[in-house]
């Protein structure tokens, strides 16, 4: 094969998707060797791919094939191409994918659950290399985030689950905006047959303005989330919730990148900055009479993500260099949390507050694994998210110190929830939790542990990932 027609580095992509797919589903009866050895795969791939020279497109194998980088995949109109400004954003999900497949080797899942996470991987590094088709891929894609997320409903509701009803309620997000997508698509196809009318814009701006705002699912939308913390397995709520929110938020780049009159014809930041306030007020408060430890941890992580709306209120780079700050912080406190939550839902079938006590006396490290990353969600002090919350506290202080205050006096009420939690794991021992921790679930957890100590004593370790992340969002 010539230089010339070398073979696209997409199809040894999705390749290796299809391939370990299939592997981890007719192994599955393997489980925690399956997910152990995709967890180092899914690793491997996502160094591999963050580390991919673009301005030397063209390998040059030992056989004398050719891979070539940015080679484009054509399909029915639809076109996939790897760029410089998406390739961080497949590594990253690559990395959620390997960190998902670590915790799931405590199995608390289905066991078809790593064949499941490869084909969601893949589904949505699909339209993240969108850069072509029938209509403006950023129309398009809340239409595949949609199917993702019906996929990803079938995840939630495992054998394990206990309900159906927060599964079903993170299809309301995608169901509701990619409507006024389409419709937006309409109103922008007309912009260059009527330049001079800024009614088009405005209609255009306003409709898109809404369709993000959905999709961010500030609150009200913020429920599905707790609920399916509650209701479904803790790895499969990490796994999905970070790559739904991390293409969203890929998505919001994009869309205000491709079409700035986002910003001058329409209330974008008025928006964002008062639904984020009131994301991450009601997180806060919510937490503070929780009852179910998974649920708590979906409080937190709304009080977190609040946070993150609202810094995006405000345009420019520096404005994504702390939402992809806070993004990193928030992926590290959700995975330590999800390592213990996992280990306590195997060992003891129950994450009712009332039936851990005296579980951390048996369970220590794991324990502590849902507290520290947990607290870590609401800016405590000495976990890894403290110190994008004081950031962002610090950011929005400047320009009116209320709103700080107010997320201050909220997330308080999260840190009470825990400590409440706290005292019932640590108190008085039940007799009837006579359970012990694993070996592999306290290495598990202390690895988790130190990594999110490593990081909340130098969240400097992150500066150059996130300029590295920052082409793909500015």
């Amino acid at each position: 094969m010539s230089q010339a027609a070398g073979l696209p580095y997409l199809v040894v992509l999705f390749g290796f998707y299809t391939i370990s797919a299939v592997a981890s589903y007719w192994l599955r009866a393997r489980g925690r060797w399956v997910a152990l050895g995709g967890a180092g795969a899914a690793l491997l791939a996502a160094l591999w791919v963050w580390s991919l020279d673009l301005s030397r497109p063209l390998w040059v194998l030992p056989t004398g094939w050719t891979v070539d980088l940015e080679a484009p995949i054509t399909f029915a109109g639809y076109t996939l191409q790897l760029q410089a400004h998406n390739a961080p954003v497949i590594a990253i999900y690559l990395l959620i994918a390997a960190l998902t497949l670590l915790i799931y080797t405590q199995r608390h899942a289905d066991a078809a659950f790593p064949a499941l996470v490869w084909l969601i991987v893949g589904g949505y590094t699909a339209p993240t290399l969108l850069t072509d088709a029938p209509v403006n891929p950023i129309i398009v894609t809340p239409l595949l985030l949609l199917m993702l997320t019906a996929l990803g409903v079938y995840v939630l509701h495992s054998k394990h689950s206990t309900g159906f009803t927060g599964p079903l309620r993170t299809l309301l997000p995608p169901v509701l905006a990619a409507p006024l997508f389409l419709l937006a698509g309409w109103w922008v196809d007309q912009i260059p047959l009527s330049p001079q009318d800024l009614t088009i814009t405005q209609n255009a701006g306003a409709l898109l303005t809404l369709g993000a705002l959905l999709l961010l699912a500030p609150f009200p939308l913020h429920a599905a989330w707790p609920a399916a913390s509650e209701e479904s397995p803790p790895v499969a709520v990490l796994f999905l919730s970070l790559l739904y929110q991390l293409s969203v938020l890929y998505l919001t780049a994009q869309l205000v990148n491709a079409f700035p009159f986002v910003y001058r014809q329409s209330d974008w930041s008025l928006w964002l900055s008062s639904l984020g306030l009131v994301t991450a007020v009601w997180g806060g408060i919510a937490a503070v009479g929780a009852i179910h430890a998974g649920r708590l941890w979906g409080y937190a992580a709304v009080h977190d993500w609040g946070l993150i709306v609202l810094a995006l209120a405000t345009p420019g780079v520096r404005s994504w260099r702390l939402v992809l700050f806070l993004f990193a912080l928030r992926t590290v406190s959700m995975t330590t949390a999800a390592v213990g939550l996992s280990a306590l839902l195997r060992q003891t079938d129950t994450l009712d507050m009332n039936g851990l006590r005296g579980v951390g006396l048996r369970m220590p490290w794991s324990s502590a694994a849902v507290l520290l990353g947990g607290l870590g969600l609401v800016g405590f002090p000495l976990t890894a998210g403290f110190a994008g919350h004081w950031a962002a506290l610090q950011a929005l202080a400047v320009v009116d110190w209320r709103p700080a205050m107010t997320i201050s006096v909220a997330s308080v009420g999260a840190m009470l929830g825990y400590v409440r939690l706290a005292r019932l794991m640590f108190g008085a021992h039940d007799s009837r939790v006579l359970t012990q921790e694993s070996a592999l679930s306290a290495g598990v957890a202390v690895g988790a542990l130190i990594i999110t100590l490593v990081i909340a004593t130098t969240p400097q370790l992150l500066s150059d990932l996130i300029t590295r992340a920052l082409a793909a969002f500015s």
